[in-house]
């Protein structure tokens, strides 16, 4: 199963990573209290920030976080709905799994107290090092189903699980009755409840990708599906340089650039320094490729020809695709 891009839908993941707190088990945490303990007034990031705390206090507050976290797994209950999709996702074969900044004594815990069977893959802070929104923890969590992540699917009911899932380069879906004040420009899809998310895994609909959603917007569903599909050599004479010429025409939803033989020298990264500079010696089309896949999953670029010729100049490129969109 793979998502038909330049579309997607939930239902089309080859794997799905879900959260756990409040997406599998409702333990009905609150961290107000630890926060104003230990941060005061100032507005932190729990994990993240304990490295400003002296030794001593940083030990303290992951003793409190991991006392408040398994009092919650205790009387946890099954998030309304969830039930409904994890069959689905059983029926349908798809490999999960857990990825939480939760500990993983409290996550066993409200497991057992739901009667929840764990997947094989389930990611806690204690598990890896850093946690989401950092991507390191998602990307392995698909390095261990054996799913790339630009196929895969994040299910949050936070902030956090929206801004990890950019950051890896897959999709997510936020599952939440309300949203925070700056929340919206990370969402690509969101349901109030898991009952909104169910019905879509059965009644699947054609989305449009988030990094997509500006071109659709400007030129329409049909522009996008067709540019999609071009082969589009790069000209390595590209105004204003090639980095940007590759990431206008990508950003119009272009989804397979073809290039030559060519090698991505020092000279060539000084005229295009957002290009990876550890690439300097590979072929300019696996440099270009690491390029685009971490900003557009669905686009990729490889070796190769075509008989497109496109203009040098990047601003001319939406007229001259909308040459092949008919429109």
């Amino acid at each position: 199963m793979a998502f038909n891009a330049p579309f997607w839908s939930p239902s089309q993941a080859s794997a799905i990573l879900f959260d756990w707190d409040g997406v599998i088990a409702d333990t009905r945490l609150d961290f107000s209290d630890i926060r104003g303990k230990y941060y005061g007034e100032r507005r932190a990031m729990l994990l993240e920030d304990a490295c400003t705390l002296a030794p001593e206090r940083r030990e303290a507050l992951m003793r409190d976080l991991e006392e408040l976290e398994i009092a919650g797994a205790r009387r946890a209950t099954l998030v309304p709905g969830i039930d409904k999709i994890l069959e689905w996702v059983e029926a349908a074969r798809i490999p999960w799994a857990i990825v939480s900044r939760n500990c993983r004594k409290s996550i066993l815990t409200a497991a057992e107290t739901i009667g929840l069977k764990l997947p094989s893959t389930l990611l806690s802070r204690d598990d890896f090092s850093t946690v989401k929104p950092d991507p390191r923890a998602l990307h392995e969590a698909c390095r261990q189903i054996g799913v790339s992540s630009s196929q895969s699917l994040l299910i949050g009911d936070y902030i956090y699980d929206m801004m990890g899932a950019r950051r890896a380069g897959m999709r997510g879906v936020l599952v939440r009755a309300e949203r925070g004040d700056g929340w919206d420009e990370w969402l690509e899809c969101a349901y109030s409840d898991m009952r909104g998310l169910y019905n879509e895994f059965l009644d699947p609909t054609d989305m449009i990708p988030w990094e997509y959603q500006d071109a659709a917007r400007r030129y329409g569903a049909d522009f996008l599906n067709r540019v999609h599909g071009l082969f589009l050599p790069l000209p390595l004479n590209a105004r204003p340089t090639l980095d940007a010429w590759t990431a206008r025409a990508a950003s119009l939803g272009v989804g397979r650039f073809v290039i030559g033989d060519e090698i991505f020298t020092p000279n060539m990264w000084k005229e295009n320094p957002s290009l990876d500079i550890a690439c300097v010696g590979l072929s300019l089309a696996e440099t270009i490729n690491r390029f685009i896949r971490g900003r557009w999953p669905f686009a990729s670029a490889a070796r190769g020809e075509s008989e497109i010729c496109p203009p040098t100049d990047a601003d001319a490129l939406p007229g001259f695709l909308s040459g092949f969109s008919g429109s």
